[in-house]
């Protein structure tokens, strides 16, 4: 082919878009590891900089991987949720009430082992009324979220009243230590196993990618949103467990907020909001350390708490265009 012939042609090929390049991009199979990594590490070098190495202080990094752990315990519960394709932002709301549940049963009995027992078992029990109301009731989990949230907060408000409710310093202490490592990582891995290596979440992921598509085939779409709100009700338990003994005592407004942070760092690990196949479990633990580090960033470098909201929330709907395009195609094999 002349030069001619070949200018001539690639002129009337069409020229690629700034949106052409950007959806190239975001669709890339790496992007949802790589990006949340590079975000992790920009914000950390960034934070490093601006406080003249402050951010790098063991006090700090301590703070921050304390509150990692129970922002990212419940990010990698709502996984289960938003992998169908549902958003239910009440969960910090929940946590908190399971909190108050478990401190009122260890002032009636004293033992640490019941508080344990009680805020496992109200993080499952108040995910699966959640969970009833959008079955029975055929109501969308967004809009029982923000009746949950606000029913929650005020039973919180009326069981604890003005005094935090306190739970013995010294046993919180000490379960800060094994315990809490080690149900966390037999948690983690209970459901890394159940997500990525059994029909549960292959199930999750079909129905985030094509609801109606995944019934034909017979999948029971009411059994499995059951499913995914019960192993999240396992985990917004166990954050409230960690939050228990983390500070010893439970406060009315124990949760509040909470919701947005988990949300928040799903969608900064790389997780999908709309489901499908970019969906997994452990976008929320790396998302969660992001997430800390950019509050605690931005109140070190003298950020209003309200500012940090704002900026919070461009993040978030920059986050969502980026990485949470739902499909507009039929699942692929890959759901599979």
């Amino acid at each position: 082919m002349s030069n001619s012939s070949s200018a001539a042609v690639s002129e009337r090929s069409p020229r690629l878009t700034l949106a052409d390049r950007v959806d190239m991009i975001k669709n890339n199979r790496y992007f949802p590891i790589v990006f949340p990594l590079a975000m992790l590490a920009f914000l950390l070098l960034l934070f490093v900089a601006l406080t003249g190495g402050e951010f790098m202080k063991r006090s700090v990094i301590l703070g921050i991987f304390n509150q990692s752990f129970i922002t990212g315990t419940m990010a990698t519960a709502v996984a289960f949720i938003y992998s169908t394709g549902n958003v239910d932002f009440s969960v910090g709301n929940a946590m908190g009430l399971a909190c108050v549940l478990g401190a009122m049963a260890y002032q009636a009995t004293g033992s640490m082992a019941v508080m344990v027992v009680v805020t496992l078992a109200g993080g499952v029990v108040l995910m699966m009324f959640n969970c009833t109301l959008c079955v029975t009731c055929h109501v969308k989990p967004a809009m029982v979220a923000i009746v949950a949230m606000s029913i929650y907060s005020a039973i919180c408000v009326v069981l604890v009243g003005a005094a935090p409710i306190g739970v013995e310093y010294e046993t919180s202490k000490a379960l800060e230590g094994g315990f809490r490592y080690g149900s966390f990582l037999l948690y983690f891995g209970m459901c890394l196993l159940l997500y990525h290596g059994t029909a549960i979440g292959r199930k999750l992921r079909f129905i985030g990618g094509n609801e109606k598509c995944a019934i034909q085939t017979g999948i029971n779409a009411v059994k499995t949103q059951y499913i995914s709100f019960l192993f999240a009700g396992v985990g917004v338990g166990l954050a409230g467990v960690y939050q228990t003994i983390r500070t010893a005592n439970v406060a009315s407004t124990v949760g509040t907020g909470m919701g947005t942070d988990v949300m928040l760092a799903t969608v900064l690990g790389g997780m999908s909001i709309f489901g499908g196949t970019k969906s997994n479990c452990f976008a929320g633990l790396i998302g969660a350390i992001t997430v800390t580090i950019l509050n605690k960033g931005l109140l070190m470098i003298g950020v209003s708490s309200t500012m940090i909201q704002g900026i919070r929330g461009v993040v978030f709907l920059l986050l969502v265009y980026l990485n949470s395009e739902r499909q507009k195609t039929l699942p692929s094999r890959q759901q599979f």
